[in-house]
């Protein structure tokens, strides 16, 4: 079963965004140093440098946060991957497990 954007945003512990995409603030969600805008598709969703200019903006004048589209592919919400600037990817390896 598909789930919300409400549930995803639940399940990932982040904060929604009152009325994200029409009003001041942008985004879907907050979570730490980041906005989230989250995507649900079946199959792929492109991601475009015009688009990220616009959430790096959104992200940007939420009191510099960071960026992440979160991607949740697939029929029943099966995979869920994070696009993140490298320089930030980067800084979340550095000094864990996977370094």
């Amino acid at each position: 079963m598909k789930r919300t954007e409400k549930e995803e945003i639940k399940k990932d512990g982040a904060k929604a965004v009152k009325n994200s995409g029409r009003g001041i603030r942008k985004g879907d969600a907050m979570r730490n140093k980041f906005l989230i805008d989250y995507k649900h598709c079946e199959k792929s969703h492109t991601v475009s440098l015009a688009n990220w200019r616009k959430l790096a903006k959104d992200a940007w004048n939420e009191h510099y946060k960071h960026p992440v589209f979160c991607l949740v592919l697939g029929k029943d919400s099966e995979r869920k991957l994070a696009v993140v600037e490298w320089s930030v990817f980067l800084e979340l390896v550095e000094g864990s497990d996977y370094e």
